[in-house]
């Protein structure tokens, strides 16, 4: 396929930056906005030149796109995938692809099934910044520890204000850890697997909603290793950092620019065989130099697409696919689950226990 004819459902907030960055991607040609308000498609897509509908399904059988770009939000992501990969269309589908993993899993079985590629809009594994860790990160030995802090979210009411959806379990599928830290999420899966045990507290503590604004996350993998997630939206002098400790250095970077590594001799082997009580260690710590552009967010976005459009065009996996895409998914569900019953959750989850408790949270029968 020589180019990548692209629909793009749902035109506001990220929508709209879908649609610029599918004007740079290359092989990738916008040719359709879908949108329930009809007003706003009308006027988006007079913007870009491309034609308008108010119906998802009526784009899906137009035949004017091969593929589309799913930015709606996440508790309609499942119907409009489905219908999508039903339409013999690929599909790039907004994070989180779904509230709940059961149905992430479920649609890159949906997509598996279909024959068509289903990526998850992970882009901040495009991010400058995050390449250079995961590249620094394979010098260290294994890890024994990660270390997040993203409380670089800070939101206030009007967030929820203006799109009440936003504050809903049934919409959003969560509240800082499905919807923004999402992102670290990802992240520390992306560098250090699933972990193997969870055990978390969140809490509505600023905002008038459903769903969490703040949230302490303790991880346990199976060789040992352990780590804590802190996220907020409640911090306006927040901050971002992801340390990853191992057995031969340590990464540490910061507000997703400031990369520095340090390389040691074997932890167990300082710990045995140093000499001093209290060892004041020279671990030459160096800077890792990120390349930095005045559109680096859009530059990641655009660098998402080319990745979605040349699996499509290549016929392989994108590198978020529908099952990496999910992972992150189930460890915020694992989360809200251990906050709920005050109790460690043994990772993977079992095929449809946490359906329950989402209900459960969706319906207003239980509460975090």
């Amino acid at each position: 396929m020589d180019e990548v004819r692209l629909g793009i459902v749902g035109v506001r907030g990220i929508g709209q930056a879908h649609a610029w960055a599918a004007r740079q991607a290359p092989r990738e040609r916008l040719v359709a906005l879908c949108d329930v308000d009809a007003q706003a498609v009308r006027r988006a897509a007079d913007g870009f030149g491309v034609e308008a509908f108010t119906d998802a399904r009526d784009l899906y059988r137009s035949g004017a796109a091969d593929a589309v770009v799913i930015a709606t939000p996440p508790g309609s992501h499942g119907a409009l995938v489905r219908d999508a990969l039903d339409a013999g269309l690929h599909v790039y589908c907004e994070k989180p692809v779904a509230p709940t993993a059961d149905e992430g899993y479920e649609l890159a079985e949906h997509a598996r099934a279909a024959g068509r590629v289903l990526a998850v809009g992970f882009q901040f594994r495009h991010h400058k910044g995050f390449e250079a860790v995961r590249r620094a990160v394979e010098g260290i030995g294994a890890i024994e520890r990660v270390q997040v802090t993203a409380t670089n979210w800070f939101r206030p009411q009007e967030y929820f204000r203006r799109s009440p959806w936003r504050a809903t379990w049934r919409a959003a599928g969560g509240g800082v850890l499905m919807n923004q830290a999402i992102h670290q999420l990802d992240a520390v899966v992306a560098l250090a697997g699933m972990p193997a045990r969870v055990r978390a507290r969140v809490a509505r503590s600023l905002h008038d909603a459903e769903v969490e604004d703040d949230a302490h996350v303790l991880l346990e993998w199976g060789s040992g290793a352990r780590g804590v997630v802190v996220a907020s939206l409640d911090v306006p002098g927040g901050r971002e950092a992801l340390e990853v400790y191992g057995t031969r250095g340590a990464v540490v970077a910061e507000d997703g620019y400031s990369v520095r590594v340090a390389r040691h001799d074997d932890v167990r082997d300082l710990c045995e065989r140093c000499p001093d009580e209290y060892p004041v260690l020279d671990l030459g710590w160096h800077d890792v130099p990120v390349e930095r552009s005045p559109s680096e967010w859009l530059d990641m976005l655009v660098a998402a697409h080319a990745d979605f459009t040349g699996a499509v065009a290549g016929g392989h996996a994108p590198l978020v696919d529908a099952v990496a895409g999910t992972r992150a998914v189930e460890l915020a569900n694992a989360a809200y689950w251990s906050a709920l019953e005050d109790r460690t959750v043994e990772l993977p989850l079992a095929r449809g226990a946490y359906r329950a408790v989402f209900e459960a949270l969706a319906t207003g029968r239980a509460a975090i």
